[in-house]
């Protein structure tokens, strides 16, 4: 297949891919491009549990997903088909191109349970939230790490010892802050986490912080605007981040499509490159199994101008001809 592949730094370059003995060999030449050949994304942020709850009633965060709230109190009730939630959402996710996702799993050990019988494909880094510290050591060796909600939803101790029990292990722990104010961003900081999700409403200094410390800040552009959270100010900034990542986050409020976040990100942050590079930047980071996405020509990248920027601005499910799971190798 002969086309133009956009790299994970977003350089077009024109040539072939071939898949031999599961790598995607790629050889720059000069040919008529017939397709557009894309890294396949990396989700840095969802809530896969809470398909199960589409559509929810407009409200504010805390009501919403916060202890006790509307998203807790349907999952509390529901059994097995949580499992089929999920799994409908990841079919999701791997058709429109994303092949790894980081999954803040709630519900414990049944959560986790729950997504590891719907992950057929093996996607998700888990990052599961255990009740107590006997829980976080049954599931931290079946899981990516911990992802916690807010300091403060939790005893700061108890977000001690897991960040501890994360480190031995090797894997990574994960927190929420700065989504509806900037009051829980120093606790998050103090924990030195391995990433922050939102900091849409963190102040400059924490931004600048927490960037200075080298610790990656994921981005959930459409959950901030569901909430009435939106704030291009910082996303502005983050988009000179070289650790700065997008995410869908709860499944329940918008589909897990990277491609349907890039749309919406672009809107707010204009800044193309950033935000294509924030799509596929977590496999370096985080891992995961990568690919390369085949989009056809005939229809949103036909007449295009710029590759890197039809893809984020306006391509969709229509123009995927194909997704192959594999490492990418240059010649």
């Amino acid at each position: 297949m002969r086309g133009e592949l956009i790299t994970p730094e977003g350089e077009v370059l024109r040539g072939e891919i071939v898949v031999e003995g599961g790598l995607i060999k790629f050889e720059e030449c000069e040919c008529k491009p017939e397709f557009v050949f894309s890294p396949t994304f990396f989700n840095a942020h969802t809530h896969l549990g809470d398909s199960i709850a589409k559509e929810p009633p407009f409200m504010d965060l805390v009501d919403l997903v916060g202890p006790g709230g509307y998203k807790h109190r349907v999952l509390e009730k529901a059994g097995e088909e949580v499992v089929d939630g999920i799994r409908n959402s990841l079919a999701i996710a791997f058709e429109s191109g994303t092949t790894a996702l980081l999954d803040f799993r709630e519900g414990g050990s049944r959560g986790l349970e729950f997504l590891l019988k719907a992950d057929e494909r093996k996607l998700c880094l888990p990052l599961t939230r255990p009740s107590d510290l006997e829980e976080a050591e049954d599931v931290i060796e079946k899981s990516a790490g911990f992802g916690m909600s807010s300091a403060r939803d939790h005893d700061y101790e108890f977000l001690e010892d897991l960040r501890d029990i994360a480190k031995k292990r090797g894997k990574i722990f994960g927190i929420h802050a700065g989504e509806i104010d900037d009051g829980d961003v120093e606790d998050a900081v103090a924990l030195s986490p391995d990433l922050i999700v939102h900091m849409n409403m963190a102040s400059g200094r924490q931004l600048r912080e927490v960037m200075d410390e080298g610790i990656p800040i994921i981005s959930c552009i459409r959950s901030n605007s569901f909430f009435g959270l939106l704030n291009p100010k910082n996303y502005r900034i983050l988009a000179e981040y070289e650790l700065w990542l997008l995410g869908t986050d709860n499944a329940m409020i918008s589909k897990p499509s990277m491609l349907e976040e890039m749309h919406f990100a672009s809107l707010i942050v204009k800044n193309d490159l950033a935000i294509f590079k924030a799509s596929v930047r977590g496999f370096e980071l985080f891992g995961g199994i990568g690919g390369v996405i085949v989009f056809h020509r005939r229809r949103n990248f036909k007449h295009s101008r710029n590759p890197v920027s039809t893809l984020v601005r306006r391509a969709g499910v229509e123009d995927v001809e194909r997704i192959i799971v594999a490492d990418l190798r240059f010649l």
